[in-house]
């Protein structure tokens, strides 16, 4: 079953330390817009097994290739599929700008 949209917390190893979670699901890199609402600039996917939420964002700040992320949010998912299955929809819907083929 799919979670609840969590965030927004710091792009930085301090929020990363203390708000995301050792689990499955998808998560949401980007910017706060003047609503203080998060406005993707990437979406990605988490898939368990050893690869976790925090993991793959720690992946990411890590390589430092994204300018203007400031902040992440999160949404757990309890399988496989609703996992990709959430990816696909949420990318599709915000198209965010470095979820591009060759990024």
């Amino acid at each position: 079953m799919t979670g609840i949209y969590q965030g927004h917390f710091q792009f930085n190893q301090l929020g990363m330390l203390m708000s995301a979670p050792q689990a499955q699901g998808v998560y949401y890199c980007g910017s706060l817009n003047s609503q203080n609402q998060l406005i993707p600039a990437y979406i990605g996917r988490a898939k368990g097994n050893g690869v976790t939420i925090n993991s793959r964002l720690n992946d990411h700040l890590r390589d430092d290739h994204w300018s203007g992320v400031t902040h992440f949010g999160y949404i757990l998912c309890s399988t496989d599929q609703e996992t990709i299955a959430l990816e696909a929809n949420e990318i599709a819907s915000y198209k965010p700008i470095y979820n591009t083929i060759g990024k």
